[in-house]
């Protein structure tokens, strides 16, 4: 399926563009501060400039990439990595700290779970995360996303083994859903403590 990519997204607060290479600089200052990395393995300016030069470049339907924008700054990214076969999508996302507990993620999941439910045409989206990111497990709680299992020692970060846990929701639990809870009730509810990536994406 060929997909048109959008010149971006819009909810309440946020713009949500496709990324772009002059995105890097604003990625790289974010994405290797210290404190980021609690849960993720460590970025240097070269690996985080290789992220963003094959999200620039994979095709849309297979990596769905947006950059984050508050009042016109860029402030974290979210994306939707892509099994068109499937019909599926893993989510990614990620948020500079200086931004954590403002409820940005939860608002920025919620258009790109839309944009991929009913344009993208996806029938499941699901997430992964350390077993020990609490933060982003409540996000993924937070959009009623459902826990599918433990993988146990299933990667390694920071030079060890980590459990990482899934989460997911389908097209159909999305839908019913929404039918029930407008949208702004999620954008608008508490905003969580701290949110990070979901995984090292």
């Amino acid at each position: 399926m060929t997909v048109e990519k959008p010149k971006y997204l819009k909810t309440n607060r946020l713009t949500l563009k496709p990324i772009q290479m002059s995105d890097l600089e604003t990625i790289q200052k974010y994405s290797t501060d210290e404190e980021w990395h609690r849960y993720l393995d460590f970025h240097t300016n070269e690996s985080v400039k290789d992220f963003v030069e094959k999200s620039v470049n994979t095709p849309w339907n297979e990596n769905a990439r947006f950059s984050i924008f508050l009042n016109r700054k860029m402030i974290g990214g979210i994306g939707l990595y892509i099994e068109q076969k499937d019909k599926t999508a893993e989510i990614g996302y990620s948020l500079s700290k200086n931004y954590w507990g403002k409820g940005i993620i939860p608002e920025a999941v919620e258009k790109v779970f839309h944009y991929g439910f009913t344009k993208l045409k996806l029938e499941k989206i699901f997430a992964q995360t350390d077993l020990r990111n609490l933060p982003s497990q409540s996000v993924m709680k937070k959009m009623k996303m459902k826990k599918e299992g433990i993988f146990r020692k299933h990667i390694i970060s920071q030079n060890k083994r980590r459990d990482v846990i899934f989460y997911s929701i389908l097209k159909t639990e999305w839908e019913n859903f929404y039918q029930q809870v407008s949208p702004p009730s999620i954008t608008n509810s508490e905003p969580l403590t701290q949110e990070d990536s979901s995984e090292a994406k």
